[in-house]
This record gives structure tokens, sequence and C-alpha cells, in this order.
């Protein structure tokens, strides 16, 4: 059998009596987010939210249970796990941080979680 040395031909992607007013795309896909509330009480529970994450899910951290010392663990925790997932980090109420991976880009005014004042003033 020969190379074939021609250019593409459209024509033998598609048989004769394909319907041209009907054409099935399945190049784009809208992803299948779930979302995870975690409730820390010691930063064990770290393990939780990174497991979750790595799940490709996103993850809503309520700290408001959490003392200030055990908050600002996690905190600093989920922003070098948002960091090593190439995902995202943002405070979405008081309180409560959101965690996505990489794939899930959530529409908003990112820099509001980072500008208020006293939750990250340590960044």
């Amino acid at each position: 059998m020969g190379r074939r040395d021609h250019a593409y031909d459209a024509s033998e992607a598609w048989p004769e009596d394909h319907d041209s007013r009907v054409r099935r795309l399945d190049l784009v896909r809208a992803p299948d987010v779930h979302v995870e509330l975690v409730t820390p009480h010691e930063f064990g529970d770290a393990q939780t939210i990174a497991d979750r994450v790595r799940r490709d899910d996103l993850v809503l951290v309520d700290l408001r249970e959490c003392g200030p010392g055990l908050a600002a663990r996690l905190t600093d925790f989920c922003a070098g796990l948002a960091y090593a997932v190439d995902g995202g980090l943002q405070l979405v109420a008081d309180g409560v941080l959101m965690v996505t991976p990489g794939h899930i880009d959530v529409s908003g005014d990112e820099s509001t979680g980072i500008r208020e004042p006293g939750f990250f003033n340590r960044l």
C-alpha cells in the first residue's frame, strides 16, 4: 500500500448520505463541577481539603468555627495548595475560602478577597 500524499479532503470524512443540517461536535463540553463544603476543626482536616481539590472538586472551606490561629494556618495551607495545583483561592464570605483546581475558572473580582483588610493581611 502506497502512502497517500495529498491534501485533506473533507468529503472523505462524511459519507454521501449524511444530513448536512446536523453535525454533532463533542469538542467542547461543560465541565462537571462538584462543590464540597469542609468545616475544619483541626489542622488534620487540611488533608480532606487537599484530597477534594486533587479530585478536581471546588472546595468551600468554612473557617468561622476555627480559632484565629487555626484559621491562619489553614489559610496559608489553602494558598499553597491552590498554587501547587495551579488553581485559585478566593474569599467568598466572611471566613469562607473557595479553593479551585486549575481547570475551574470562577468569574468575579478576584482581587477583592486579597484587598479585604484583616483576613489575608499576611500575604
